[in-house]
């Protein structure tokens, strides 16, 4: 649950693929349609996973020496299984390709874009005295996007000594998403918090999530058994062959001698990234608006901090803060009427 709100709910990305569309209904209906097509995705994801496990249970590529790391085994089975088949691993490959691609350049489009947007230009008016032109935009967001691409790279090369792919790509959705979906959830469902405050749950909680992501040593992950009984149709088994990477499965020391958050799972980092994010941000918040140093509060739509935009919450949570503005006009209270902030006394007495 953690994961997937943080990917598709507060996500730059997923985000700016949502503003694409023509209102808040049609995003919806993305997001409603994207749910069943997912779920396929999942289920035959892991069905080939067993699948796979199956078609190598009595002997295994990685000990047989076929290949070096676990990611090499899906591969190598569309080309064991259906390699008789013309054109047929070529299209897997390039299935791979296109959908890594796809996923990349729209992330490396959504870096650039914010760069542009929350850096870049209030740096420019800031130096200038007068905003950047949109006809300029273009250049300084093309060599983000390159940047950013250089950036990338230099991950692929590092997520190798981080496991797996999947377990590599969900410690860093995890690490980062975790503090940001608790950035938003301090935003839309409470008052209190304030930007000083979130800002230091924010740089705590993604410490914190970088630690427990990318501290070492760490246990191996837990696999399945596998054997080398009949590796006839694979070209037989040698001993010599085992690789190295199992040779040192083999001789790890167990779980209890590692630090205990080292030993948890690796889809535990989004959780503990939100939690001590949300806990420490709310925290700072309420000391410094004991303290009164808090800044200045942008959710407030008058001087006299009454007065709450409701567009900034959640659902219910603007549902409540609605109620309670009704119940403060009927006492007596009164809302000032514009067309800037499109309050209207009506949005309340009707409650």
């Amino acid at each position: 649950m953690f994961t997937y709100l943080s990917l598709y709910a507060v996500n730059q990305t997923q985000v700016q693929r949502l503003q694409t569309v023509k209102d808040l209904k049609s995003a919806q209906k993305a997001l409603w349609l994207n749910w069943p097509i997912l779920s396929l995705l999942s289920l035959s994801t892991s069905f080939s996973g067993l699948a796979i496990y199956y078609f190598y249970s009595t002997c295994d590529p990685l000990k047989q020496g076929r290949i070096k790391v676990r990611d090499q085994t899906m591969p190598l089975f569309v080309v064991d299984a259906m390699g008789s088949m013309p054109g047929l691993p070529g299209l897997f490959v390039s299935g791979i390709f296109s959908a890594s691609l796809s996923s990349v350049s729209a992330a490396l489009n959504s870096l650039a874009a914010v760069t542009l947007e929350d850096y870049l230009k209030p740096l420019y008016a800031k130096i200038k005295g007068r905003p950047l032109p949109d006809m300029q935009s273009s250049f300084p967001t093309k060599v983000m996007a390159f940047i950013y691409g250089i950036i990338c790279l230099a991950v692929a090369f590092v997520a190798q000594f981080m496991g797996g792919v999947l377990q590599a790509s969900l410690t860093i959705f995890g690490v980062i998403g975790g503090p940001l979906f608790a950035l938003f959830s301090l935003g839309m469902f409470t008052k209190r918090a304030n930007q000083r405050g979130a800002i230091v749950g924010l740089v705590t909680g993604i410490a914190f999530s970088l630690w427990v992501g990318f501290g070492q040593p760490r246990p191996p992950l837990k696999m399945l058994d596998f054997s080398v009984e009949d590796c006839s149709q694979f070209g037989g088994y040698n001993s010599t062959t085992i690789t190295p990477m199992v040779m040192a499965q083999r001789l790890d020391r167990p779980d209890s001698d590692y630090f205990y958050l080292y030993r948890l799972s690796y889809l535990w980092s989004v959780v503990l990234g939100y939690v001590l994010t949300f806990i420490v941000g709310y925290t700072v918040s309420l000391t410094l608006r004991w303290l009164g140093h808090q800044g200045t509060e942008r959710i407030y739509l008058d001087n006299d901090h009454v007065y709450i935009n409701t567009d900034l919450f959640s659902p219910p949570v603007a549902k409540h803060i609605k109620r309670a503005l009704a119940r403060h006009i009927e006492n007596g209270g009164e809302v000032e009427i514009t067309k800037r902030h499109g309050i209207n006394k009506s949005d309340f007495t009707h409650l």
